[in-house]
């Protein structure tokens, strides 16, 4: 059985790459491009893992991490946010929220974030 990846992403072009690099890895992934439907996806699916973009159409980020954190059986799913937020204080924000790794979409090769998603959850 894959392991599962919530995706929440607004931008196409992210979701699909994402998509399709994390399927050939191995991966079953769940998206949604809605900040609000985060939670409620990851009640449904109990993804193993959640990428998060932290700048959404119609929410943040921040937010949605805070609301999966709140719920038990979700408080310790590995969070990976990936942004062009990326000063300090945006940092430190997910980090406080409850991400558990950040990553600057512009700074960042997705290979990379293959290599953490397999080393957080095989």
């Amino acid at each position: 059985m894959p392991k599962k990846i919530l995706v929440v992403e607004d931008d196409k072009f992210s979701y699909k790459l994402y998509d399709h690099l994390l399927t050939e890895a191995g991966y079953k992934v769940i998206s949604t491009p809605i900040a609000t439907e985060a939670a409620k996806l990851t009640k449904e699916h109990k993804p193993d893992l959640i990428i998060m973009d932290i700048m959404l159409k119609d929410g943040n980020g921040f937010d949605a991490t805070r609301e999966i954190r709140q719920d038990p059986k979700s408080k310790n799913t590995p969070i990976i946010a990936i942004s062009n937020l990326g000063q300090k204080s945006d940092i430190q924000e997910a980090i406080d929220s409850g991400v558990n790794k950040y990553f600057i979409k512009s700074n960042t090769r997705f290979q990379s974030i293959i290599e953490v998603i397999k080393e957080m959850i095989g």
